[in-house]
């Protein structure tokens, strides 16, 4: 069983993380750019910083640092066809960073339970319920059995890495995907059932041992995201380029 994660710092509503990830999915498409893209990865990092990730923030930012310094490197140099399609994924992957921190550190921040109680007092239907909370005890779950693969493909001789996808692609698919798929199949079902016999889906008011409101560390977020947002707007409307 895993150790649940206790971080320092102001803690957020889970309806302030989503109101987050759906701000930075409008803002990633509204502007472009260097400068725009360390705009927003930063206010994402200052939201995670102050619930206390500094070593996934610290990671992030060398990430971008990085993808930046070799993209102006190399973007005039005649390169192979290869290497420009990793920059190319790279330069994706950067772009769309600022709904990655976000997203993954919802996931890590929020445990299930907190999840549903927040979801149940949203008043979301009932089939909407059951699989969102599905999802969220999933990936833990597909992590553990994903560690268990690996750790028994090893002892076969076949660890999954870049070098085995490249030489030995048929026999990493069938050792490694093929389990994890069937594994989580399984997994989906059976916390579908562990759902419904908790009475998930009763027509019952629930009730919840988490205290479910807005903190001022959440106004203050939201505000400071609407502000963000009718910022962007109004420099575009402007005619601006971001």
């Amino acid at each position: 069983m895993g150790v649940k994660k206790f971080v320092l710092g102001y803690t957020y509503d889970l309806r302030t993380k989503l109101a987050l990830l759906i701000g930075a999915n409008i803002l990633i498409f509204i502007g472009s750019g260097i400068l725009y893209e360390s705009f927003l990865t930063l206010l994402c990092l200052m939201v995670i910083m102050s619930n206390g990730y500094l070593k996934s923030a610290l990671k992030y930012i060398l990430f971008f640092a990085v993808s930046v310094v070799v993209e102006t490197t190399v973007v005039n140099l005649d390169i192979h066809f290869f290497v420009n399609l990793i920059l190319f994924v790279v330069a994706i992957i950067r772009r769309f960073l600022p709904c990655i921190i976000i997203g993954k550190w919802t996931l890590s921040s929020t445990s299930s339970s907190l999840a549903v109680a927040t979801l149940q007092k949203m008043r979301l239907q009932k089939d909407v319920l059951i699989m969102i909370s599905v999802i969220f005890r999933c990936f833990p779950t597909i992590k553990d059995e994903w560690s268990h693969i690996n750790m028994a493909m090893k002892t076969r001789g076949i660890s999954f890495s870049f070098y085995n996808l490249v030489h030995r692609p048929t026999a990493t698919i069938e050792y490694f995907f093929v389990p994890l798929f069937v594994s989580v199949i399984e997994i989906g079902d059976e916390l579908s059932q562990s759902a419904i016999v908790r009475g998930l889906d009763a027509p019952v008011e629930k009730t919840s041992r988490h205290i479910i409101k807005f903190k001022i560390s959440d106004c203050i977020v939201l505000t400071a995201l609407i502000g963000v947002i009718c910022m962007v707007v109004l420099i575009r409307l402007w005619g601006n380029q971001l």
